[in-house]
């Protein structure tokens, strides 16, 4: 199932009280009907007035039809994954927002729509129309996004969201710490102290995320990096330093492991190709 998809749902029937399974959380932007949702411990209804993010997970759920018309829901699936790299990516911006501690701990949020969630609904569907190479990008913005929006406007909701699901996606912090210190050369000790657990549980939790050890995926993800900035023209003089690399010596020996050129060979390789392009153009 794909980390983050659009479905248009229209039914012409009343749905009586079903049990659903939502293999992923949902956001369900209602534009005709009502919807009734009830979880474990709680219950929420949702009119055309509104749009919710439901947690995912078993709960029984009733559509409503309006008056001789169709229901009608856009949805948005995203999986904790999805959530957690948001909230990785968008963390500066995140840690700045108080804590309260009195924050309801809800499987789901509603809000009332407004202008924005009108023009944002519009555009989704604009979205289907495009090459899956394209809508498959533009979902992702277009998710963080409506997460941005939602975070400025009701941040205590969204949070409270947000620690619902760390309850179910626990290695959040693990991949927080990891992916925010990529190059900062960290020592597992010290990755496995700001995460509060030991070096066998950090490492063991590490493979079970990434599938691959920490020095492999390290160099990896460094080297990604590193090719990035080769191709925009950097000079790999200074490359080695925005990696995290201590010397360019040791960066050299790694970029060439893994594409087995060193990286002023790569950066003029892939820079002689346009010339060449544009030589033959004349």
């Amino acid at each position: 199932m794909d980390t983050l998809s659009i479905h248009d749902y229209v039914s012409d029937r009343q749905a009586p009280r079903n049990k659903i399974f939502l293999p992923q959380n949902l956001i369900s932007l209602l534009e005709q009907g009502e919807k009734v949702v009830y979880y474990a411990n709680s219950k929420t209804v949702i009119t055309d007035n509104q749009f919710a993010i439901l947690s995912s997970g078993n709960c029984l759920m009733t559509e409503k039809l309006p008056v001789n018309n169709h229901y009608r829901s856009l949805m948005l699936f995203f999986d904790n994954t999805t959530l957690a790299t948001f909230f990785i990516k968008y963390a500066s911006i995140i840690d700045k927002i108080p804590s309260k501690p009195d924050r309801p701990n809800q499987p789901f949020v509603v809000f009332e729509k407004d202008e924005f969630i009108r023009t944002y609904i519009t555009s989704l569907k604009l979205i289907q129309s495009k090459p899956a190479s394209f809508s498959e990008k533009i979902i992702e913005l277009k998710f963080e996004e409506l997460m941005l929006h939602l975070l400025e406007k009701y941040p205590n909701e969204m949070l409270a969201f947000q620690v619902k699901n760390q309850e179910k996606y626990s290695d959040f912090e693990i991949r927080k710490a990891v992916e925010l210190n990529i190059t900062n050369n960290l020592t597992l000790e010290e990755l496995a102290f700001l995460c509060n657990t030991s070096v066998s549980t950090f490492k063991r939790k590490f493979v079970k995320l990434y599938h691959v050890v920490p020095s492999q995926y390290f160099q990896q993800q460094k080297m990604e990096m590193a090719k990035t900035l080769l191709l925009q023209n950097e000079n790999p003089g200074e490359v080695y330093y925005k990696v995290g690399y201590e010397n360019h010596s040791s960066f050299s020996k790694s970029f060439k492991q893994v594409y087995g050129i060193s990286p002023k060979q790569f950066q003029q390789q892939n820079m002689a190709v346009p010339q060449q392009q544009l030589n033959d153009l004349r």
